[in-house]
């Protein structure tokens, strides 16, 4: 049976993918709105997004910038749906939710595009894969050995903020 609350945590994925403006990880759009802000109940967000994706709302599709999740974007029809229900959304929520977007929408583009991933060698080493992505697009890509995996995790714990800079000195550095 299909509550009212159900629809408005529709709406308000909509909302959201709508504002954000560009295509998001599920598992980023889920931390963005379950965990970091408890908009919408975690173990109904995942049952929603299938909803929206079936009825052709939202538009899903494999990301390629590793892992198995999928990206997310609010698809033409979810546009005119939202448009048509749109006051439904209390404004208060729409500003908090337009407000906290705008503060945060470079740390959450940092996490999608700025990965870092590490596999242990036969030897006990790691080796450590770190990646920069314009879109789906890969930028640069960087691959190296470290010794432990107290080190694998302190690089990509770094990789978040160290990116931007590293790949511009290599580019600087490789290209004239």
């Amino acid at each position: 049976m299909i509550t009212d609350e159900d629809i408005k945590n529709k709406l308000l994925i909509l909302f959201i993918l709508d504002k954000y403006e560009t295509a998001i990880s599920q598992e980023i759009l889920t931390q963005m709105c379950c965990i970091d802000n408890n908009w919408i109940p975690y173990f109904c967000f995942g049952h929603f997004v299938d909803e929206l994706i079936g009825a052709r709302f939202v538009m899903s599709e494999a990301d390629k910038n590793g892992g198995n999740d999928r990206l997310l974007s609010i698809s033409d029809d979810g546009k005119v749906c939202l448009s048509y229900f749109y006051s439904s959304i209390f404004k208060s929520l729409r500003d908090d939710v337009s407000e906290y977007i705008r503060q945060n929408k470079l740390k959450y583009r940092k996490k999608q595009e700025f990965v870092c991933n590490y596999d242990k060698n036969e030897d006990g080493s790691y080796t450590v894969h770190c990646i920069v992505f314009n879109g789906q697009v890969i930028l640069f890509e960087l691959k190296f050995v470290v010794p432990n995996v107290r080190k694998a995790e302190s690089v990509a714990i770094k990789w978040q903020e160290a990116a931007p800079e590293v790949y511009k000195n290599y580019v600087d550095l490789l290209i004239d």
